[in-house]
């Protein structure tokens, strides 16, 4: 979702110069643009359209960019448990581009986690040297009745609210605790999470991606969303020229179509949206290679006709509670 704006010049290129390379294990090459990094795949926008590619296939990706490249040594440090090379290759892609948001979320997670990383450490030697000491005799321990161990999917119902379900390969969000940190954050049920601190959820294991976030040291999560909003528009509002009569601009950030500003009251405030939602569709219709005029103009049409489909990708922030 990074680079959206150079997208709908892919395909005006007579070369394919200055795009990312991705080397196969077979020898082969393919160019194009890395639109989506999941967890065992790519996604490579070429001159003939979308491609998937497996991490297992993939020997090494060569990115145009100079922080897209940072941010991989950073994601290869930070898999292997080094997070302080992590770190500074997270930093360095953040500082060269402040609005790349992939370098922005890692670099904030991993600098939040190294903070409070000795807090953490200091709180399992603790409960180390109490071990210790029961197993030795020198503290009272009474007996006490063995309870059934709470499952992964307790503790993440406890620690966020939610209960997580999947469509496809994305985890979906099966229904949300009233009051709860994923209640508070905006969550709702039927959302998409499409991802946690930058990285893409498509693909992952469910299981492993509830026991990253309930074991997480940070008790912020940051998550982007995604949700389908349908839209019946008043007859009062489709005479107004534009898009102006929902009460929304639209703007096209690097991130892609998005959101710049909701009137009060209006027809787009009472049905959720808010500024930085990026559309993502439009009645179906994909926006990544759309540019802003014909958006403009496709929900205008929708809107003339008294509906309006839009999926929006959200980003918010999950205080979980300490279990």
């Amino acid at each position: 979702m990074n680079r959206l704006l150079t997208l709908a010049v892919l395909f005006c290129w007579v070369s394919m110069a200055g795009a990312d390379t991705v080397s196969l294990k077979s020898g082969a090459q393919q160019k194009g643009i890395v639109v989506e990094k999941y967890n065992d795949r790519v996604v490579l926008s070429t001159v003939d359209g979308e491609v998937e590619v497996k991490d297992s296939d993939i020997k090494d990706i060569i990115y145009d960019r100079r922080e897209d490249n940072l941010v991989k040594l950073g994601d290869f440090h930070y898999n292997k448990g080094n997070m302080l090379k992590a770190y500074a290759y997270y930093r360095k892609a953040y500082q060269l581009n402040p609005e790349h948001k992939e370098a922005q979320e890692k670099f904030i997670h991993i600098k939040d986690l190294l903070l409070r990383k000795p807090d953490k450490k200091l709180e399992d030697d603790i409960e180390r040297r109490q071990a210790l000491f029961r197993e030795s005799g020198k503290v009272y321990s009474p007996e006490i009745p063995d309870l059934p161990a709470p499952t992964l999917e307790d503790m993440f119902r406890d620690a966020t609210g939610m209960v997580l379900g999947s469509v496809g390969e994305m985890p979906q969000v099966e229904s949300v605790m009233p009051q709860s940190p994923a209640d508070n954050a905006g969550v709702r049920s039927g959302d998409i999470i499409i991802s946690v601190w930058g990285r893409l959820t498509g693909y992952s294991d469910i299981p492993e991606l509830m026991r990253s976030i309930v074991e997480s040291i940070t008790p912020e999560i940051k998550v982007s969303i995604k949700r389908q909003i349908n839209m019946q528009i008043a007859k009062e509002d489709t005479g107004y020229a534009g898009i102006g009569g929902l009460g929304l601009s639209l703007t096209m950030q690097e991130q892609g179509l998005t959101i710049g500003q909701v009137a009060p009251d209006s027809t787009a405030d009472r049905y959720g949206l808010i500024g930085t939602d990026i559309i993502t569709s439009i009645g179906g219709e994909s926006t990544r290679y759309m540019p802003l005029k014909d958006a403009i103009r496709l929900i205008s049409d929708s809107s003339s006709n008294g509906r309006l489909q839009l999926e929006i990708i959200r980003d918010t922030s999950i205080w979980k509670k300490e279990l």
